[in-house]
C-alpha cells in the first residue's frame, strides 16, 4: 500500500491511466531551499567594503530558507545598514569574519506592521564573527531586532564591536530569540553609557530602537522568550590589565508606556560565564539589571572578578510601576567568585510602596570571596524564599 503522505499524484484527464510519481517529502524540502556561495556572488576579502554585495545577496528572493555560505576570510564593511528578510541562514566557515574599522553598521530586522507577527522570522547566524576596532574611534556592529521571531545566534563571536552608547543585540518587541555558545568581548563605553547591556531586552518603541527604520510600526509590545545560554562575556586585556571591561551581559533599563502592553517576561540566562564586568557604582543599577520583568530565570552561571573592582550591586531587579505586581523570579545555582559588592549581591526594590515583587526563589547560590560579603540579599516589598545559599572563603596564595 502506498502512503498518501509520501507521494504526489499526477492525473492525466485525457487518458484512463493514472500515473503515480513517488517524491519523498524530504526531497521536496531540499529542493525548496537555496544555497548561496557568497564568494560567487562577489562578497570578497579584497573588496574595500561589502555592504552592497551582501545586501544584494540578502534581497534576492528565494523559496524556502536561503543559506548564505561565508568562506574563510575577513570581509570589510563601512558604516550603514543592511536590511534582512525572513528565512535566512548565515553559515560562516572557520576563519570567516566581518570587520568594521570605523563607524557603525546595523543589521536591521524590519517590521512594516504592528504586532508580534509584524516583523521577520527564521534568521540564523551560525559560527559568525564580528570584529570592531578602536583605531579611529570605536566601531561597531549592532543587530537591531524589531518584532522579530525565531532568531538564533549559534557559536558566534562579537569582539570589540559594541556601540559605545548601545548594544551588540537590541531585542525590541521580539520573541523566541536564542543565543547559544557565543562570546561577547569588551565594551568601550562612552562615560555616560557604562550601564548599557550587551543584550538589551526591550520594547517595540521608536525611542528604544538602535536603528529606527522608516516605515516600521511600533506598539510598545515587550520582548519575551529570550534564551541566553552557554555563552561568555569577557574583558579585552592589555598586558594583564583590563583594556575594556566585559560587557554588561543582559537586562533593560526602561519600561515604556507604564507597561500597558505588558512587560518583559520569560527571560532565561543560564550556564553562562561573566568575567570582569565593569563595576556599576550607582546604587540604583547592577551588572545585571531588569527594570520591570516577570518570569526571569538566572541559573547556573559563573560570575567572576579577577581584575575588576567592587560594584555597588551585582544583580538588581526593580519594579518601577505604580500598583503593579511583578512575579516569578528565580536566581538558582549561580557561583559568584571574588565579587564583594559595596551594598548587596542581589537587590530587589520597588519605586512605589504599592508595587511588589513576589514568588522569588533564591537557591543554591555560592559566594566565594576572601571575606564574607556584607549582605547577600536585600529586598523591599518583595516576597523571597532563600534556600541553601552559602559562602566559602577564597584562600590567598
Amino acid at each position: 500500500m502506498i502512503n498518501p503522505k509520501l507521494v504526489r499524484f499526477s492525473l492525466l484527464v485525457s487518458c484512463p491511466i493514472i500515473l503515480i510519481t513517488l517524491t519523498p517529502i524530504s526531497a521536496q524540502r531540499i529542493a525548496a531551499d537555496t544555497l548561496v556561495d557568497a564568494h560567487a556572488e562577489g562578497l570578497l576579502p579584497s573588496n574595500k567594503d561589502n555592504n552592497s554585495v551582501l545586501q544584494k545577496i540578502i534581497s534576492t528572493p528565494h523559496v524556502g530558507t536561503t543559506t548564505i555560505n561565508i568562506p574563510t576570510g575577513q570581509y570589510r564593511f563601512r558604516p550603514g545598514a543592511i536590511k534582512l528578510r525572513s528565512n535566512l541562514k548565515f553559515n560562516f566557515a572557520k576563519g570567516a569574519s566581518f570587520k568594521i574599522n570605523q563607524g557603525a553598521l546595523y543589521f536591521v530586522y524590519p517590521s512594516p506592521h504592528a504586532g508580534y507577527n509584524g516583523g521577520i522570522k527564521n534568521i540564523v547566524w551560525d559560527n559568525a564573527t564580528f570584529i570592531g576596532s578602536d583605531d579611529q574611534g570605536q566601531s561597531s556592529f549592532t543587530q537591531s531586532l524589531h518584532h522579530a521571531q525565531q532568531v538564533k545566534f549559534l557559536d558566534s563571536t562579537f569582539y570589540n564591536c559594541e556601540k559605545p552608547n548601545g548594544h551588540f543585540l537590541d531585542i525590541d518587541g521580539s520573541r523566541d530569540i536564542l543565543v547559544d555558545h557565543s562570546s561577547f568581548w569588551g565594551f568601550n563605553s562612552s562615560p555616560q553609557d557604562q550601564f548599557k547591556e550587551a543584550i538589551q531586552v526591550d520594547y517595540s518603541n521608536l525611542v528604544a530602537m538602535s536603528y529606527p527604520l522608516a516605515g516600521d510600526n511600533y506598539d510598545n509590545l515587550p520582548s519575551y522568550n529570550i534564551y541566553v545560554q552557554h555563552s561568555r562575556f569577557l574583558p579585552i586585556m592589555n598586558h594583564q590589565k583590563i583594556r575594556y571591561y566585559a560587557p554588561n551581559p543582559i537586562g533593560e533599563h526602561v519600561t515604556y508606556n507604564n507597561g500597558k502592553a505588558g512587560i518583559i517576561h520569560d527571560i532565561y540566562f543560564t550556564n553562562n560565564e561573566v568575567v570582569d564586568a565593569r563595576p556599576q557604582t550607582d546604587i540604583d543599577t547592577g551588572t545585571i539589571n531588569f527594570r520591570g520583568v516577570n518570569r526571569l530565570t538566572i541559573a547556573n552561571n559563573h560570575f567572576l572578578a579577577i581584575h575588576a573592582t567592587t560594584p555597588a550591586n551585582y544583580i538588581r531587579i526593580h519594579n518601577p510601576l505604580f500598583n503593579y505586581h511583578m512575579y516569578d523570579i528565580k536566581i538558582i545555582g549561580n557561583h559568584f567568585t571574588n565579587i564583594k559588592p559595596h551594598y548587596q549581591m542581589i537587590l530587589f526594590n520597588t519605586r512605589y510602596r504599592n508595587g511588589s515583587i513576589s514568588s522569588v526563589l533564591i537557591q543554591n547560590n555560592v559566594v566565594t570571596t576572601y571575606s564574607r560579603p556584607s549582605q547577600f540579599i536585600r529586598s523591599y516589598n518583595s516576597k523571597i524564599t532563600a534556600i541553601n545559599n552559602r559562602f566559602t572563603r577564597l584562600v590567598q596564595k
